[in-house]
């Protein structure tokens, strides 16, 4: 029998979930609550809430490596949903501690999210019953005390304090588990942008840029023939920059943080298109 599925999940992806994650469970415990869900670092596409824990996996990976997040309930006080960048992003408190931003979810899937997290935040192991023996030699007779009825105490959620962007940045996002086989490349920092992507791009710059070195040196080539060579070898480093910054605000926005970025991951196409046209204009005219 599946567990509630979040609004996002179809029948036949939680079937499998569940099929692979049946052998990371601990004994007697049990799926609550399945969804889609996202983490950058490690790399996740969904969530599952036990009654005893947070987990988040890659479901294309999930029956060889595991969870590869895990929340204890003892250290959830609870959850709710923060906006960053156009995204939600899972936060969780606990007394004490500062505020955890998981991973981001779906806009259909909060409400459920948050109410699943929060339904377990108060959720505790079961105490192991003891006995009173009585020995007549060391004390004397006392009636066994009464167990406590009293309410199970609830976490309130303290009040977020304001982290300046630095601060956000330097939060981790997810904590790995302490069990499970996990890959060596999981600590990694993932590429901004595929190197079967990056490889074409730096062939054929750097063939264009041969051909300008070889027209400068050749005097019967001519500058126009020169700059017309530069012009083709800086279009792709535009390309590439600019499929680096978006990857960089997208890494972002999934961890909840604020984009840093760096020489190479900033947008150049605003000054290097015009820089471009101005080079073909120039070895149009001395052509």
């Amino acid at each position: 029998m599946l567990p509630s599925l979040g609004p996002t999940l179809k029948e036949k992806d939680a079937t499998k979930w569940m099929a692979s994650l049946r052998e990371y469970l601990a004994p007697g415990e049990s799926v609550r609550a399945l969804s889609r869900f996202n983490t950058m670092r490690p790399l996740t596409d969904a969530i599952a809430v036990t009654d005893r824990r947070v987990i988040a996996f890659f479901s294309a990976s999930v029956n060889k490596k595991g969870p590869l997040v895990e929340i204890a309930s003892s250290e959830i006080g609870s959850a709710d949903s923060n906006t960053k960048f156009g995204g939600r992003t899972l936060t969780v408190h606990a007394p004490g501690k500062d505020p955890r931003h998981v991973g981001t979810m779906r806009p259909d899937d909060v409400s459920f999210v948050v109410g699943q997290v929060n339904a377990i935040a108060a959720a505790t192991e079961p105490e192991v019953p003891t006995v009173d023996v009585y020995d007549p030699f060391s004390k004397p007779w006392e009636a066994p005390s009464a167990p406590d009825e009293g309410p199970r105490p609830q976490f309130a959620a303290p009040t977020p304090p304001n982290h300046s962007p630095q601060q956000a940045f330097d939060e981790p996002v997810a904590t790995e588990p302490s069990y499970g086989a996990l890959d060596a490349e999981i600590g990694r920092k993932k590429r901004l942008v595929p190197l079967w992507k990056s490889i074409p791009v730096y062939v054929i710059s750097g063939l264009f840029a041969l051909l300008v070195v070889v027209a400068v040196i050749d005097p019967d080539a001519g500058a126009s023939i020169a700059l017309g060579m530069l012009f083709v070898a800086f279009i792709p480093v535009l390309v590439l920059t600019r499929a680096r910054h978006n990857a960089t605000k997208r890494r972002a926005a999934s961890s909840g943080s604020e984009p840093v970025f760096g020489p190479f991951e900033r947008n150049w196409l605003p000054v290097g298109i015009p820089v471009a046209i101005l080079l073909f204009i120039v070895s149009v005219a001395l052509s």
